[in-house]
């Protein structure tokens, strides 16, 4: 079978900027159980890619939206280390829409007429990485977006404000929940050049991660 990333379509690849939502399956929405934030990484009228804390079962429908992108329905069509692929369900109709959206902004990103307050916000290019607790538990998470005091972040977890936990080598206290998840401030401001670096999961962990999953070849 042809992989659907391969299938002719309008798309737009590389994309690290467009964070959003996404559900796993029909049950109501609980955030830290079955709702969480995710990072685009590919879009086309076929299929999306994302990076994510949680990555659910082949098979599994998924409902997600991603701003101007709209929302989309479909099935994980393959899981990756550091997320999935989802195949959209849709007719023609919707997937003419779709194909206009992504049209629309792909004609947006070149032209420079996106939002310029998302240019406040700073991104890791591997948003991916792991979330302890001092009783040694942990787990993986997504860093929405960081700053030099602190950083957002989604995790298959909801803790309570005022909880203190890591995210890759810093640590600091929960502050505030939102709906797919929570903001962390550091315990000790960091210098924002070298903030990215210091959220990166531990070599040991990323290790054993790359061997759950089959290598990335699309």
């Amino acid at each position: 079978m042809t992989d659907i990333l391969e299938r002719p379509s309008i798309a737009l690849h590389g994309i690290r900027t467009v964070t959003g939502r996404y559900v796993i399956g029909k049950q109501a929405v609980q955030p830290g159980v079955n709702l969480f934030g995710c990072r685009l990484r590919m879009m086309s009228s076929d299929a999306f890619r994302v990076t994510a804390p949680v990555i659910p079962e082949q098979g599994e429908e998924v409902t997600a939206s991603f701003g101007p992108l709209g929302t989309l329905n479909g099935r994980v069509e393959r899981q990756l280390e550091d997320g999935f692929v989802v195949a959209i369900a849709q007719n023609q109709v919707s997937r003419d829409k779709l194909n206009a959206r992504i049209t629309t902004f792909s004609e947006r990103l070149w032209t420079g007429e996106l939002d310029r307050r998302s240019d406040k916000r700073l991104m890791p290019r591997n948003p991916r990485t792991v979330l302890s607790r001092p009783d040694n538990w942990s787990q993986p998470c997504l860093v929405l977006d960081y700053s030099g005091a602190g950083a957002a972040l989604s995790a298959a977890f909801q803790p309570a404000v005022g909880e203190v936990v890591t995210i890759g080598k810093i640590t600091g206290e929960v502050v505030r929940l939102f709906d797919v998840g929570f903001a962390v401030r550091f315990f000790e401001s960091q210098q924002v050049d070298q903030v990215e670096g210091l959220l990166e999961a531990p070599d040991e962990w990323s290790a054993i991660v790359r061997r759950s999953f089959p290598p990335d070849l699309s």
